[in-house]
């Protein structure tokens, strides 16, 4: 009370120094007060021809007649509810937000109203430009996301009719590997063994572009059983020591810990193992190290592959699972034949199992890539 009693002299003051527009009314919806606010807003009325007067002189009769204000304040007046705002807009696109309280005195009841004004002209068209841009901003996602699905549903059809002819041109590869259409010459059987590589290497992209639009329409399928993930390393492992060995690379698997069996796909989780592996040999120099680390951990094995290879930017490293990712400088994922979609795919194995996925590198020291499986 007494911080109250000491202000009290000022009251005047403080209402004028006010920044909103004041104005108090009586039951007649006559003006018995306007604040410093109003006149500075309205240049063309002092105060004589204004007190006294008819709401209608502060307002014009169109503005009153289309929010029905003087209806709200009778309202007020009746029930002494506070009427908690509206817009009000003025000609020349000038808005306002009004708020109405009732004023007791004493056991009199009520006999004034006090209505605040705000001038909100700026906070409306800042408020209209961000929801233009709102409107803009969510037609061209619904563009992108449109263009996205036709480019998705490209690679998806083109998988499934590229399979078809070279699965029948594998076939004849075979034949002619087993002698079924005739003997081969030793130079014959040695273009054969480079038709063959290539064409498994068209069919590993035609896998890759077909896990890609499966992971995009969530249809991959997990099969999980009990796997254990160090023999499913070491399978991968052994299937690419020989292009490991190509580069006299040392290759190491470290198992920490009891490993017990998990719930997973054995296929995928493979599939995963082979995407990082193949990376590793390809961006490690020869004669370099790689290693595989699986630690046993509360509530889930974390594995870790080491190289001491080329490494990754830091500008790069959050974006290096996207697909047709290509790292700054030089292409990545030309050099290694693959689309840019393995590291993708095996993102996507992964958070499928609910675990997850990162690299840590830096240039020339080598990357760690690392994900973890749920024992769950």
């Amino acid at each position: 009370m007494k911080g109250i009693e000491s202000v009290r002299g000022y009251q005047e003051e403080i209402i004028e120094a006010i920044p909103s527009t004041i104005i108090v009314v009586n039951r007649s919806l006559e003006v018995l007060y306007a604040n410093r606010n109003y006149y500075a807003k309205s240049v063309a009325k002092r105060e004589r021809d204004v007190l006294g007067e008819r709401l209608s002189r502060v307002i014009p009769p169109m503005l009153i007649e289309k929010t029905r204000i003087d209806d709200k304040i009778r309202e007020v007046f009746l029930t002494g509810t506070p009427f908690d705002g509206d817009q009000l807009r003025y000609p020349g696109g000038m808005f306002y937000f009004y708020k109405i309280y009732p004023l007791k005195e004493g056991e009199e009841g009520i006999s004034k109203v006090v209505i605040f004004m705000e001038n909100i002209t700026e906070l409306t068209r800042l408020e209209e430009e961000l929801r233009d841009s709102y409107v803009k901003l969510e037609n061209a996602y619904a563009e992108l996301k449109e263009n996205d699905e036709m480019k998705s549903e490209f690679i998806s059809t083109a998988s499934h009719e590229l399979r078809t002819p070279l699965t029948v041109i594998n076939s004849y590869i075979e034949m002619f590997e087993e002698g079924m259409l005739g003997e081969l010459g030793e130079i014959q059987r040695e273009k054969i063994q480079i038709i063959r590589s290539q064409i498994e290497h068209m069919i590993r992209l035609v896998e890759d572009m077909l896990d890609t639009s499966r992971l995009e329409s969530r249809k991959l399928k997990i099969h999980k059983s009990p796997i254990k993930v160090d023999e499913i390393a070491r399978k991968a492992l052994d299937e690419l020591s020989r292009l490991a060995g190509l580069k006299e690379q040392a290759v190491s698997l470290t198992v920490a810990g009891n490993l017990l069996e998990i719930d997973g796909d054995g296929r995928r989780i493979k599939q995963v193992f082979n995407n990082l592996l193949t990376n590793a040999i390809k961006y490690t120099p020869n004669k370099g190290k790689i290693g595989v680390i699986i630690r046993d951990e509360p509530g889930q094995v974390r594995v870790s592959i080491v190289d001491n290879g080329i490494g990754i930017a830091k500008k790069d490293q959050s974006r290096i699972f996207q697909k047709f990712f290509t790292g700054s400088g030089s292409s990545l994922t030309r050099e290694s034949g693959r689309m840019g979609l393995g590291l993708a795919i095996a993102k996507g194995i992964v958070e499928a199992h609910e675990g997850r996925i990162w690299v840590e590198s830096e240039i020339g020291n080598g990357s760690t890539f690392i994900f973890t499986l749920p024992k769950i």
